[in-house]
């Protein structure tokens, strides 16, 4: 079984506690890939999470042209692929080892199985996946940053109606200021600012979206 120290080391998995490591380490499955194996292609489906336990890893881009880029580089202890857990849409870029490389691997099935016992972990991983994607995304505004978060969750896990887009996530406002990394007083006013816009509405826990398109147009515009 996985070492307990090693997964605590994983950023992903920083904030867990000892018992829900343990139970995480009995559902991954490692891997060997020699150097140059593909570990998974591009548009393929995405329905895992890997951690390098050792080695290195290639994220590799193909244009239309059939020429592809090395876009990233990930080393022991880093994960990869965290999306594939949380929607399972095709893969946007390609992994291939760089090296010989010992893998483990998270499968979705797996994923949801262990969120049954330990539901808090869903927020630790998205609040890192998020931040991945603002970071790609190098978006400055809190106010950007909160219409890009609620843009893709709205993309990813809305439940749609004639009108609104219904988040089925039921987030705090601390849990939001965590994803876009300011004061929860900062957090509270980007949220406020899309409300006076009639973008968003909330109440409670529940979000729901009144523009979508004109949501993704603030995360684009206020760089």
């Amino acid at each position: 079984m996985t070492g307990i120290h090693f997964l605590r080391n994983v950023s992903l998995f920083a904030d867990l506690s000892t018992n829900e490591l343990e139970a995480l380490a009995q559902r991954l499955m490692a891997r060997k890939y020699r150097n140059g194996e593909h570990i998974f292609g591009q548009g393929s489906p995405g329905n895992s999470l890997y951690i390098v336990k050792s080695g290195l890893v290639g994220i590799m881009v193909t244009d239309n042209a059939g020429k592809s880029q090395m876009i990233a580089q990930y080393g022991p202890g880093q994960a990869f692929g965290e999306f594939g857990l949380l929607d399972g849409l095709p893969r946007s870029a390609g992994a291939v080892a760089c090296d010989r490389s010992d893998l483990l691997i998270l499968s979705r099935p797996e994923f949801f199985m262990y969120l049954e016992q330990h539901p808090p972990v869903a927020i630790s991983l998205l609040r890192f996946a998020v931040q991945q994607a603002e970071h790609d995304q190098d978006i400055p505004s809190p106010v950007a940053r909160l219409a890009h978060i609620l843009t893709d969750f709205g993309d990813r896990y809305g439940d749609r109606d004639d009108h609104f887009v219904n988040l089925s996530l039921r987030l705090t406002m601390g849990e939001l200021a965590g994803m876009i990394g300011c004061p929860r007083s900062e957090a509270e006013a980007a949220l406020e600012a899309l409300q006076e816009q009639g973008l968003v509405a909330r109440r409670g826990l529940q979000m729901t979206i009144h523009n979508l398109d004109g949501l993704r147009a603030v995360a684009a515009s206020q760089q």
